[in-house]
């Protein structure tokens, strides 16, 4: 059985064909969303340049809800999995959410370190934020949907709060995305300054920019891991969570991370790791298509 399996980003999507649960990276495609039609055109173009999956499974960033599917940051991007089962010919289509594919790729032992044994939770940050858990069962993985990145802003400090406050205002909503993504760094960095930049060379040269998102960072990735209680590791995948995972050791991070109260030393038994394979996504739907 040969399944195409996609993972559609708010920036850029990746495409391939997988067979025995493996990718086969020989039929990757890489695609900037701005530069496409449309989800259903960019399926369509693929599936016509290879052989006709048997099966589609595509893990979108956005809501999936009674098989149809809508991007959160590309709200044109919606498509039903009968609008898919036309476009690829493919028969059987699972549609996911986006961090469901990277929850899946926490029991892949080459991205995650070690069989999945225990529960598993990352968190990506890039053009937005989301969180999956991935809990054993057997040798699969269950991995339910999430839109994490819409819980509140946390409180951090009383000095944070006009800052977030401001955030909540500019972004439209009081969501944990309005600072921790891509466009959120450089949203706070121009409330805090005035000043414009790429969200990594502001994490890389602005610390008071830093410093705030790392202590939202740990009261969110706090709160996070004592409702899923990850024993099997927390993990940072994305381009702007890779970036803030090179500052973990900041106190900024460490104390609203770990300052939980009669919870504080729970907080020390939670890993933390970070995912550098931008096919990790991938690997996960392939090893999801195996069934295993």
């Amino acid at each position: 059985m040969t399944t195409l399996i996609a993972d559609i980003g708010g920036t850029n999507s990746r495409l391939a064909l997988a067979r025995d649960g493996h990718l086969l990276r020989d039929t990757l495609r890489r695609v900037v969303n701005d530069q496409s039609p449309g989800l259903v055109a960019m399926l369509t173009d693929y599936a016509t340049q290879h052989a006709r999956p048997d099966r589609l499974i595509l893990a979108a960033a956005g809501p999936v809800n009674d098989g149809h599917v809508r991007l959160t940051n590309r709200p044109d991007w919606a498509c039903s999995a009968d609008d898919l089962a036309a476009a690829t010919g493919a028969t059987r289509i699972t549609l996911l959410n986006d961090l469901q594919a990277m929850g899946h790729a926490l029991g892949v032992p080459g991205i995650a370190g070690d069989p999945l044994t225990r529960s598993r939770l990352v968190l990506a940050i890039g053009t937005g934020l989301n969180a999956a858990v991935a809990h054993p069962v057997g040798r699969a993985a269950f991995v339910p949907p999430s839109e994490s990145g819409y819980q509140s802003l946390p409180f951090t400090t009383e000095a944070d709060a006009p800052i977030l406050a401001a955030l909540a205002r500019d972004f439209g909503a009081n969501t944990a995305e309005a600072l921790l993504s891509g466009p959120g760094i450089m949203r706070a960095h121009r409330l805090l300054t005035g000043e414009i930049g790429t969200a990594r060379d502001i994490l890389a040269t602005a610390p008071a920019t830093r410093a705030l998102a790392l202590r939202v960072l740990g009261a969110t990735l706090g709160s996070l891991a004592l409702i899923l209680l990850p024993y099997g590791g927390i993990y940072l995948a994305g381009g702007v969570g890779r970036a803030l995972f090179a500052h973990l050791d900041s106190p900024d991070f460490r104390h609203h991370f770990t300052a939980r109260g009669a919870y504080g030393d729970l907080m020390t038994r939670f890993a933390l790791r970070c995912i550098d394979d931008d096919l990790a996504p991938l690997r996960g739907l392939a090893r999801l298509s195996s069934g295993a």
